[in-house]
């Protein structure tokens, strides 16, 4: 054992990894390893060898810190797999006497909580009060964004659109072009959750019309065209809709799973407007069997396809497409809905 341990730690060295140090891996190159000094919702500031660099927290993928405890770590990857239960009942007793690893104990938690409530699998006013609590006890935290983006969405979950509109209005005053965009995108759903479909449109708009040339735009522009497709089939402009949406999926990154789950939703509704059920089936089936990691979009599906499905004379599969929606995802608004 004693040699196993020697040898992997010749290992780590030769690999050039420190053994002891907070570690930002980022979307922009090989992973940053030093101590962390501060940070801010836009920052992270990381010292290495006396000198302070600034990682925008945009691009952070992930943060390693030294020392937190197995559990955390093994929580975190629980996050990142979707396993939010696990990660939860993992954390439980979790503290430490370093105030950025209690930060991040106390985010894995409340993001973990947010997750479980969207799906309908945990109670919706106690998550938000989780990320509540965290965003109050660590203004300063990187992950600002995180969590201001799901407190909009829990907002939206339960037809609390104002306050959806104030949460996602803090991306939109990000100082990166992407996040204002996402930002955008977000408001633009939450003004058609409420069927303002001409006011969706020109948040939609506003993202579509940016010249902005930073790797995630091309993203939030596809979904700026999924959402119009959808504000136009409000509209009476279910042609366009279904443009736009087959020209989101022509286009697609194959490994964007919500992307493609969004587009053929919006497909579908552009569908039914035109009054092919048949072809509204078709694209909601696609997301239900190939894009449904995302509880909102899968859930939406399955409230569609259970009505579709007795236009086709189908009553067994409508029957058993509710099922699974309200066994799946009990606490979405998709379920309460006939």
């Amino acid at each position: 054992m004693r040699q196993y341990l020697f040898l992997a730690t010749v290992a780590t060295l030769v690999a050039g990894g420190p053994l002891l140090a907070d570690t930002v891996r980022t979307t922009t190159g090989t992973p940053q390893s030093g101590t962390i000094v501060g940070t801010t919702a836009d920052v992270i500031k990381l010292s290495k060898g006396g000198t302070v660099v600034e990682i925008p927290t945009n691009e952070v993928v992930e943060v390693l810190l030294d020392e937190e405890s197995f559990p955390v770590k093994s929580a975190r990857s629980n996050v990142e797999s979707g396993q939010y239960a696990d990660a939860i009942e993992k954390l439980k007793g979790e503290q430490s006497k370093n105030e950025l690893v209690n930060q991040e104990i106390a985010f894995l938690r409340a993001y973990s909580l947010g997750k479980l409530a969207l799906a309908g699998s945990a109670d919706k006013a106690t998550a938000a009060k989780a990320l509540l609590d965290f965003a109050s006890q660590s203004s300063g935290s990187y992950h600002f964004y995180e969590v201001a983006r799901m407190l909009g969405d829990l907002a939206v979950s339960t037809g609390n659109y104002d306050a959806a509109t104030k949460y996602y209005g803090a991306l939109s005053k990000a100082p990166w072009p992407d996040m204002k965009m996402s930002g955008n995108v977000l408001e633009g759903r939450a003004l058609l959750a409420q069927d303002k479909a001409d006011a969706a449109i020109k948040k939609f708009d506003q993202v579509l019309k940016s010249d902005a040339s930073v790797a995630g735009a091309v993203r939030q522009k596809s979904f700026a065209s999924v959402g119009k497709a959808q504000a136009l089939a409000l509209t009476g402009k279910a042609d366009e809709g279904v443009t736009l949406a087959q020209k989101v999926i022509e286009n697609a990154d194959p490994q964007d799973k919500e992307l493609f789950g969004r587009a053929y939703n919006a497909l579908g509704q552009c569908y039914m407007k035109q009054s092919q059920p048949k072809e509204a089936l078709l694209a909601y089936l696609h997301t239900d069997i190939l894009f449904y990691r995302d509880p909102e979009i899968h859930a939406e599906a399955l409230y569609h396809l259970s009505n579709l499905w007795k236009e086709v004379n189908s009553p067994d599969e409508a029957t058993s497409a509710r099922n699974l929606l309200i066994n799946q995802y009990p606490g979405s608004v998709w379920s309460n809905r006939q």
